[in-house]
């Protein structure tokens, strides 16, 4: 490990050495009882992901959605990327260079935290990790940079693995079948060790052979924790989770064709150059016969929290991640029109990552002025060491019909001709604070602020001779958020906030000699809101408008189109609705969508084209999803289904292709079996030719998987 984590080795000891203190105290001291609230020393708590004050769901002046375990085993959500887009006003998709992409609210910028722990440039780790080692996901819609720093304009997400409980020990266990030779176990346990210690374990292992021809994939994890209550005041939780994914030639989307050499033309995409998706290519593969994708990750975390009298509480979170991952393909292909076949582009990238953070606050309950007031003040640290390999080159070119693969070049300077070896560090420091005060019983007013700097440094080198690029480059930024919440009654509340926020032009992680001179980019964003339960407790509604601008993107200079400027503008404006209803004690009902208008308001690209009001990649203005389960007691069976709308989007900000929208229809039946349910889920039941998500080029788009069928059991006892 580099020299340069010094400093979080020794923000490690001191952690561990306050700890320690806090044990001794613990032991020692003669204080009165106190009550400990769920939120304090209660087991494993986790701060949302919007606030650190404990506020609950109706408390918080922001749109947050909790996609929570009954949801995910009624929906059969498998992986992150059908988690994300259950929610409202999200879309994911998975280019095998950044698995488990996400868009929400017109933005890419996400934040990811992974129990809480801040990752820095979130789309170098994302993964499409299954979820049966999840508890929940938590999604927070908006800028979140007053709570979790740069980088998260669109919203956060944050991945709660399963957790220990003193309630008494519990088995879960899932099996299933499907498609394409795909199984999916997952089994765990919850242990109690002693009247104040317990253990949870999971572990799952998914393999398929995938919907396109020669794409096998397998995926492994194993999350754990251990939760002891030291004492009535003292609370810790340590937590080891370990990922593993491969695939063997994996799946880089299917390339656009002229009208006129296609087989099957479908109308899937719209272009203005008579380019189009054929039907025909459904199954091929076009990536060589040797490709790879692999990673290995694994997460240490520890969080210690204790309550040092009826007001105050310490809390103090410390991670590590570490991960090794492998990118061996070819992964773009574009049509020759001379030749009739797909010029093939080939890429070799490792990368070795750590990083390490630490968050140390304390959190305030109390009254101020005889105002019941709530209030957290911190500090952060994180430093990130990333090392890269990067060759790229190119193959041999295929028939888009009948494609003879072949196997990657060797390693030479003729066939690779662009190689690159990154080494990179961040650091970042932050101080923030976020305070709730009510000013009425019935109004409480959320304000927050957080100070972040950031040191950039950088080293490329050229292995093929070229002198290395060394550079480096400070960040500081200032964000803030004002928000309220109306009680208008014990079942409605009104919210509102207007925040302040920040992200990179780039990930800083990658970001080069040209572009180390710009600035942050800046976000603005206004929400207002409403949420409610009606009809005696059986309704739920979430309702909100929205509109979020992003200043000082990338650009082109509209006096010289050949230098890249900041000044470019990019703005979405919409409404979001979140409705669940119990009909019956038999009968629930959910309905969520959202419409949104995603546009750039400035922007000029290469050639010097006016792009204002072109929509950005990858973002649908419509989406909406409907989904009902019936339970028919006296069979016994359970029949569900789910339909799910994504609008029209494009595949480039030129707005050239525009991919059709789409419509998804699963169902299920379900069986109660030997202590659990045994399902039988179909998925895609209308067999949609759809395009899924767009690729590494505008010409290149991935399409959605056909018609699937899966029979699984899941029970716990």
């Amino acid at each position: 490990m580099s020299d340069a984590l010094r400093p979080a080795s020794i923000v490690s000891m001191l952690t561990f050495a306050l700890l320690g203190v806090s044990f001794a105290y613990a032991d020692t001291a003669r204080l009165d009882a106190v009550s400990i609230s769920a939120s304090a020393a209660a087991e494993h708590p986790t701060p949302p992901a919007a606030s650190r004050l404990g506020l609950s769901k109706r408390e918080l002046p922001a749109t947050v959605e909790v996609i929570d375990r009954d949801t995910i085993e009624m929906l059969g959500l498998r992986n992150l990327i059908e988690v994300y887009r259950s929610a409202p006003g999200v879309t994911a998709g998975n280019i095998p260079g950044s698995p488990a992409s996400v868009a929400m609210r017109g933005f890419s910028d996400v934040g990811y935290l992974f129990d809480g722990v801040r990752a820095a440039d979130p789309a170098l780790i994302s993964r499409n990790l299954d979820t049966w080692n999840f508890e929940r996901v938590e999604i927070l819609k908006g800028p979140a940079s007053v709570i979790q720093g740069t980088g998260a304009l669109g919203g956060t997400i944050n991945l709660v693995p399963r957790q220990p409980s003193l309630d008494g020990a519990r088995y879960d266990a899932a099996l299933s079948l499907g498609s394409h030779d795909s199984t999916r176990i997952g089994l765990g346990t919850n242990q109690v060790l002693g009247p104040d210690t317990a253990l949870r374990t999971d572990i799952s292992h998914a393999r398929s052979n995938g919907y396109v021809d020669d794409t096998e994939s397998t995926a492994t994890a194993l999350t754990t924790s251990l939760l002891w209550r030291a004492s009535d005041r003292l609370s810790l939780t340590t937590a080891l989770d370990v990922y593993s994914d491969r695939f063997k030639t994996p799946y880089q989307g299917t390339p656009l064709l002229p009208a006129s050499v296609a087989r099957d033309p479908s109308r899937v995409v719209h272009s203005r150059n008579g380019l189009v998706l054929d039907e025909r290519l459904r199954d091929n593969n076009y990536n060589v016969d040797n490709g790879v994708m692999k990673a290995d990750s694994q997460w240490l975390r520890t969080r210690a929290v204790y309550q040092l009298n009826e007001q105050w509480q310490l809390i103090n979170e410390l991670g590590f991640y570490n991960a090794k991952r492998d990118w061996e393909n070819a992964e773009d292909f574009t049509y020759n029109s001379v030749s009739g076949l797909l010029d093939r582009g080939t890429t070799l990238i490792s990368h070795n990552h750590q990083f390490i953070s630490e968050r140390a606050y304390a959190s305030h309950t109390g009254q101020v002025f005889g105002l019941q007031h709530r209030a957290s003040v911190g500090v952060e640290y994180q430093f990130s060491d990333f090392a890269s390999e990067r060759r790229f080159g190119s193959t041999t070119s295929v028939d888009p019909f009948n494609p003879a693969r072949g196997r990657l070049p060797a390693v030479t300077a003729a066939n690779y001709p662009t190689q690159q070896d990154f080494d990179s560090q961040v650091q970042s420091r932050a101080l923030f604070i976020e305070d709730a005060l009510n000013l009425t019983p019935r109004l409480l007013l959320i304000t927050g602020l957080r100070y972040d700097y950031i040191d950039l440094d950088r080293t490329v080198e050229y292995p093929l001779g070229a002198p290395a690029d060394r550079f480096g480059r400070r960040f500081e930024d200032l964000a803030w958020r004002v928000g309220a919440v109306y009680d208008l009654s014990n079942s409605t509340q009104l919210f509102a906030q207007y925040n302040r926020a920040s992200s990179p032009i780039t990930q800083f992680l990658l970001s080069n000699m040209a572009r180390a001179g710009f600035d942050l980019s800046t976000g603005r964003a206004m929400e207002a809101g409403l949420r409610s339960t009606l009809w005696q407790d059986k309704a739920t509604l979430t309702a909100s408008a929205f509109r979020i601008r992003q200043d000082d993107i990338l650009t082109r200079d509209v006096n010289d189109p050949s230098l890249t400027v900041q000044g470019g503008t990019r703005e979405t404006r919409g409404v979001e609705l979140d409705l669940q209803l119990q009909l019956t004690p038999q009968w629930q009902v959910n309905a969520n969508g959202m419409l949104a208008r995603a546009e750039y308001t400035r922007l000029t690209d290469g050639a010097g084209n006016d792009l204002s009001g072109n929509r950005p990649t990858n973002v649908p203005d419509v989406l909406w999803q409907l989904s009902s389960q019936y339970r028919l007691v006296q069979v016994p069976l359970t029949l569900g289904a789910a339909v799910q709308h994504t609008g029209d989007f494009y595949t480039s900000d030129s707005n050239q292709y525009r991919v059709q929208d789409r419509t998804l229809l699963d169902a299920w039946v379900g069986y109660p079996l030997a202590g659990g349910t045994l399902t039988l889920r179909g998925r895609n039941l209308t067999d949609e030719f759809y395009a899924d998500w767009s690729g590494y080029s505008a010409t290149q788009v991935y399409i959605g998987a056909p018609r699937t069928v899966e029979l699984g059991w899941t029970g716990r006892f």
